[in-house]
C-alpha cells in the first residue's frame, strides 16, 4: 500500500511538472533561446590552423549557475541558488602556481590526482550561496510543520582527473549556515528590487554554524556517437558522495543529450558539490571542425541517499527547528542547450521530490547555465 501512494505521488508530481512545463516554461524558454542563440550565433569560431596553438595556450571558463523557484513556479522551499565558478584545465599535471590549491595537493596526490596517465587535469574555484524557506514566507512565528529558513554561503576547491570518457573529482567545501551567510539580506534586496511583499520569517532561521565537507564525484560518458560536428547522443553516468555537517549523502543517476554538436563535456546537473566543472577535454575542443555551433535537449534522472541534512535536520552542535527528512530524494532535469565558440548556455526545468514528511509539494524550480570560455 505504502509503495502504491508513493508510484501516485510520483505520478502526480510527473503531472504536475508537465502542466508547469507547457503552461510557463515553454513561453520562457522561447525567449531564452532566441538570446542564447544571437550570443551563440556571434561568438568567434577557431579556424583549423590554429589547432596547434590551441593546445598550446592555457585554458579557462568562468561558468554563472542560478536557480531559482520563481522562474516556473512559487516563491518557497529551496528558493534561490547562486554558483560562480572559475576553472582552469588542459593541464598535464597539478599546476605549481595555484596557490589557494597547492595546500591540498599531498591529499589530492594520495587519490592518484597526479599520476603520469596521460590524463588532463583541471582545477576549479567555487563561490555559492543557497536560500531555504518555507512554504509561506508572508508567516512571521515559526511554522512548526514547514522546514526552518536557512542560508548557505560556501566556497569549493575542485580537483577533476580526465581521461578519454571518464572524469574523477575530489574537492573541499567551506561555509558558514545562519545569519552569517548574509542569505537574509539577499532576499529582501531581491524582493525590494522587484516590489514584492516582503519575507516576514527570517528570525526564525538555523544559527550560524561554519561548514567544512569534502566530496568525490565520477562521471563516464557512455554509447557516444556522432558528437563532433553532426547530429549524435551520449548517456553519461555519474555517482559520488559529500559528507560534511552541512550535508552527509550519495547520489547516483544518469544524463541523457541528442542533438547537434553535442559539447564534449560531462554535461549539466542542478548546483551540488562536484557539478561545477563543465569545460570540454582539450584535445576534442581543439580538433573539432570550423562549424563550432551545437544545440542538443537532455534528460536527467538523479537518486540521493540522505544521512543527514542541516537545512532539515537543524544545527548540528545547537538546538534548532527540525523536521522529519526523507532518506531517499529523486531530481529530474530536462532541457536545452546551446554552445558555439567561448559560449555555452543551459536552460532547464527540474522537477524534485519530497524531502521531508509534511512537505506540501514537490519542488520545481528553472535553472539557467552561462559559460564562456577565455
Amino acid at each position: 500500500m505504502k509503495h502504491s501512494l508513493h508510484a501516485t505521488e510520483l505520478k502526480t508530481g510527473l503531472l504536475n511538472c508537465r502542466r508547469f512545463f507547457k503552461h510557463r516554461y515553454i513561453p520562457k524558454l522561447s525567449s531564452w533561446v532566441l538570446i542564447i542563440a544571437i550570443l551563440s550565433i556571434s561568438a568567434p569560431l577557431p579556424g583549423a590552423s590554429r589547432t596547434a596553438a590551441c593546445l598550446k595556450k592555457p585554458h579557462h571558463t568562468f561558468s554563472l549557475y542560478l536557480e531559482n523557484d520563481a522562474f516556473i513556479g512559487e516563491d518557497d522551499q529551496y528558493t534561490n541558488g547562486i554558483k560562480l565558478t572559475w576553472s582552469r584545465f588542459g593541464l598535464p599535471g597539478l599546476p605549481d602556481d595555484a596557490w589557494l590549491h597547492k595546500w591540498l595537493y599531498p591529499a589530492v596526490r594520495s587519490f592518484g590526482f597526479e599520476a603520469a596517465d596521460g590524463s588532463e587535469k583541471a582545477i576549479t574555484f567555487s563561490i555559492g550561496q543557497n536560500i531555504f524557506t518555507p512554504d509561506d514566507i508572508k508567516e512571521e512565528q515559526l511554522i512548526k510543520g514547514d522546514r526552518p529558513y536557512a542560508g548557505f554561503t560556501y566556497i569549493e576547491l575542485g580537483f577533476h582527473k580526465r581521461r578519454l570518457h571518464h572524469m574523477h573529482t575530489l574537492g573541499l567545501c567551506v561555509g558558514i549556515v545562519g545569519p552569517a551567510s548574509y542569505a537574509e539580506n539577499l532576499q529582501s534586496a531581491l524582493h525590494d528590487i522587484i516590489d514584492s511583499n516582503g519575507v516576514k520569517g527570517w528570525d526564525n532561521q538555523l544559527k550560524n554554524e561554519p561548514v567544512i565537507g569534502i566530496f568525490y564525484d565520477y562521471k563516464k560518458r557512455l554509447l557516444a556517437t556522432g558528437l563532433r560536428g553532426r547530429f549524435g547522443s551520449d548517456l553519461i553516468f555519474n555517482t559520488g558522495g559529500t559528507l560534511s555537517n552541512a550535508l552527509t549523502a550519495y547520489n547516483l543517476g544518469l544524463l541523457y543529450r541528442w542533438g547537434w554538436n553535442i559539447p564534449g563535456d560531462c554535461g549539466n546537473f542542478p548546483i551540488q558539490p562536484a557539478a561545477c566543472f563543465n569545460a570540454e577535454m582539450e584535445k576534442e575542443l581543439c580538433l573539432k571542425p570550423k562549424t563550432r555551433f551545437g544545440a542538443h535537449l537532455f534528460l536527467s534522472a538523479n537518486g540521493r541517499a540522505v544521512l543527514h541534512n542541516i537545512f532539515l535536520d537543524g544545527n548540528t552542535f545547537r538546538d534548532s527547528h527540525s523536521v522529519d527528512k526523507k532518506p531517499f530524494v529523486g531530481t529530474f532535469m530536462s532541457g536545452i542547450g546551446l554552445n558555439s565558440g567561448r559560449i555555452k548556455t543551459v536552460l532547464a526545468c527540474v522537477y524534485q521530490t519530497k524531502e521531508f514528511d509534511m512537505q506540501n509539494d514537490e519542488q520545481i524550480f528553472g535553472s539557467l547555465t552561462f559559460a564562456f570560455r577565455y
